[in-house]
């Protein structure tokens, strides 16, 4: 066996004094799903560590990339210093750990001086991929004489980092499920590779200069520690500050008494009021209390909240329900993941959180009262009964709080809830069940009235109440900070062409939508019209600028009746996406459609047709490059060839939306035209003519067309070969 192992060191080139078999994970990228258990040589492992993989791009161009960017370049493969179950790379998948790795991310002076002169057991160093001269990253593998449990593995690593230096390191690092990348190096990057030869270190040496290393209180941290997980409070925010079934909970519950009603068997009190113990680990004391309750976070590296500061009611949701999410996608947001949406259910079938929310509600009806002698007002019967009077009914749906959410939406031209009524409803939109509640509360509560009344009075209210959610988005607006986004934004994200055509049709488009919001039916009969590639991002730039008025589900064949006008309603930016292989007739009736500048229908309940002047915009999108057919004019549409971009759609945060439509706001209210400068007319032109739908056969065709024949009566004359 010793003969096999040394022949097999040999063979990677390195032969070391002091070597020995291992057991790492490794897998092909960071989403790998299925890990690999992996027996191998430390002078193996040594080996590979000793070559980097030059990447194509240089040092600079890798540090002005975004962080998502440079994942993806310097993810060669990883490793984790230990064997997985499962092959998954989890928390709780870490059988043991024979290698302890550290990533030194802030490293003042010469490290491996200090590797060799305090450390002196056997490891490697090498640099990562953001390293630099002057600004070093750097990663330590060290070799374990034996395998630790997960539990063993923070201790030991924590303490061989405070010997270093623990300041000089990432304060992540001590994960147990950390994964590792193997070596990558830009182009012109500088890559450093260092070996210590040495005996490798006994981690019961280690763990033995812990008077009790089970309990995490006395386990190194650095200084950032600390104001990290203050940083991390103040980001959250007051759990008991927030709104809805989150809030409430954290109003019912404590930290500490979400533990004692819900996760009693998951955790043991410590002596210190603000200590537990996870049960399941072999650690003591590792979950500590912060900000009198409101918070906890875990030391213990089993813990399903190992290394994060949670509320009492993410606490309870991930330890109940977190294994809901193993299939989540990357990067989804906590309140899109299938165990917040389990946690909401459960929190409010909890009695206590119930009457925390309905005791809440009662308090808020209260302070919204302006009136609080509103009911003297109402008329009563002789009976003593309120009397069924419009003027009655009238008065209770202006004054009852619990009504007071029911409103007109201006855009939607239609009735939604704004906020909260006493009853459950799924979305905001009013919906036929809605009037059966607002009659049931109204009938149960203050005494029945005829359908006569509730038909003008439910009118009249509303309608005076009446709001327009666009006009309140663009209003409400931060200031616009003087940086212009809104000309380059398809050049930005989709890698349009950068010229004056492209930034002005842009600019116009969303000039457009922010007219027909201040003046609905204000003529703007042109369309931006997207033709790319599918999968870079046309439809969810779209959605990204439009937001909740975004719409996707208007067809070209609505065009032909009120389908259309109807689908309208209560949208800013809808997207027509299908005009690869229109029709001539279907292209015309885009054109009379795009034309309209007020839909006049009656609604499927209306009594009469009404006017509706159009307050959104079309955007078109295609994957084809022909898709016009009409060679006599094509004026409405403004055609942009877009190719894909480094920065992508999807990245575009929500206060570049918002400057973007400050932008936008500040050039309308300038009074900036909605129409193409002359000077422009030419150039769209070129790219209607560019975008027509071209046949394969037109050539064929022209060149029979230009053929000349013979004047009528003549013959062809055929000729043999050899009489030419």
């Amino acid at each position: 066996m010793a003969m096999e192992m040394k022949n097999k060191a040999e063979s990677n080139g390195i032969s070391l004094k002091h070597d020995g078999m291992l057991t790492i994970a490794v897998g092909r990228n960071r989403k790998e799903l299925n890990w690999k258990n992996k027996e191998m040589l430390w002078s193996e492992m040594v080996a590979k560590l000793s070559r980097t993989i030059r990447t194509h791009e240089t040092y600079e161009e890798y540090k002005k990339l975004s962080k998502s960017k440079q994942d993806e370049i310097k993810d060669v493969g990883g490793f984790v210093g230990g064997t997985l179950k499962g092959g998954r790379r989890k928390h709780d998948s870490v059988v043991w750990r024979q290698l302890v790795t550290l990533d030194a991310d802030f490293v003042k002076g010469d490290l491996w001086s200090s590797v060799e002169t305090i450390f002196g057991y056997g490891c490697v160093m090498y640099s990562t991929h953001k390293h630099h001269p002057d600004k070093p990253r750097l990663r330590l593998v060290i070799p374990l004489l034996r395998p630790v449990t997960a539990d063993e593995y923070v201790p030991i690593a924590r303490r061989i980092a405070a010997d270093l230096g623990i300041d000089f390191f990432d304060d992540s690092t001590y994960e147990v499920h950390r994964l590792m990348y193997w070596p990558s190096t830009s182009s012109d990057g500088e890559f450093v590779f260092k070996l210590a030869d040495e005996p490798w270190i006994d981690p019961d040496t280690v763990l033995s200069r812990y008077s009790n290393w089970k309990d995490s209180s006395f386990w190194p941290e650095s200084i950032r520690t600390k104001k990290e997980r203050k940083k991390l409070a103040d980001k959250q925010g007051n759990p008991r500050e927030k709104e809805g079934v989150v809030g409430a909970f954290c109003r019912t519950y404590s930290v500490t008494e979400a533990i004692e009603k819900f996760l009693s068997d998951v955790y043991t009190p410590c002596e210190d009021a603000n200590r537990y113990t996870y049960a399941a680990g072999s650690t003591a004391g590792g979950l500590v209390i912060y900000e009198n309750g409101d918070f906890a976070y875990s030391h213990h590296s089993t813990d399903p909240i190992s290394g994060k500061l949670c509320n009492a009611f993410d606490l309870v949701r991930i330890h109940k329900f977190g294994e809901l999410d193993d299939e989540a996608k990357e990067g989804v947001p906590v309140n899109k993941l299938p165990s917040y949406k389990a946690m909401v259910d459960f929190a409010v079938k909890d009695k206590d959180v119930r009457k925390q929310i309905v005791s809440e509600k009662l308090d808020s009806a209260k302070d919204d009262f302006k009136d609080e002698d509103w009911q003297k007002n109402l008329e009563i019967t002789k009976n003593g009964e309120i009397k069924n009077s419009l003027k009655n009914l009238i008065t209770i749906l202006e004054n009852d709080p619990n009504l007071k959410g029911i409103v007109f939406n201006q855009l939607s031209d239609g009735m939604e809830i704004k906020g909260e009524v006493p009853w459950q409803h799924p979305s905001k939109w009013w919906r036929d069940a809605d009037d059966a509640q607002l009659i049931s509360y109204i009938d149960l509560t203050y005494g029945n009235f005829s359908a006569r009344n509730y038909d003008i009075a439910v009118t009249k209210v509303t309608d005076d109440r009446s709001y327009h959610p666009i006009r309140e988005f663009l209003k409400g607006l931060p200031k616009w900070d003087g940086k212009e986004r809104a000309d380059t934004l398809l050049i930005d994200y989709l890698g349009a062409d950068d010229n004056d055509y492209v930034r002005t049709v842009t600019r116009k488009a969303f000039l457009g939508a922010a007219a027909r919001v201040f003046k609905p039916g204000i003529k703007f009969d042109w369309m931006l019209v997207l033709s790319g590639p599918q999968g870079i991002g046309k439809s969810t730039l779209i959605q990204k600028l439009a937001g909740e008025w975004f719409s996707d589900s208007l067809k070209l064949s609505d065009t032909k009746d009120k389908t259309a006008a109807e689908k309208l309603q209560g949208y800013w930016i809808l997207e027509i996406g299908e005009l690869a292989g229109m029709k001539k007739a279907e292209e015309n009736e885009l054109k009379n459609f795009l034309s309209s500048q007020n839909d006049i229908y009656r609604a499927a309940f209306g009594r009469r047709a009404t006017p509706h002047p159009r307050q959104c915009i079309f955007i078109g999108t295609t994957n084809e490059k022909g898709y016009l057919r009409d060679t006599t004019g094509n004026r409405r549409f403004w055609p942009v060839k877009v190719y894909g971009s480094e920065k992508k759609p999807w990245q575009i945060t929500e206060e570049e939306v918002k400057q973007i439509w400050a932008e936008i706001l500040v050039r309308y209210e300038a009074g900036e035209e909605l129409k193409l400068p002359d000077e422009l007319e030419e150039y769209a032109n070129r790219m209607q003519n560019d975008a027509l739908e071209t046949d394969e056969r037109q050539g064929i065709v022209e060149d029979y067309l230009e053929m000349l024949l013979l004047t009528i009566g003549k013959k062809w004359t055929y000729m043999k070969g050899g009489s030419i």
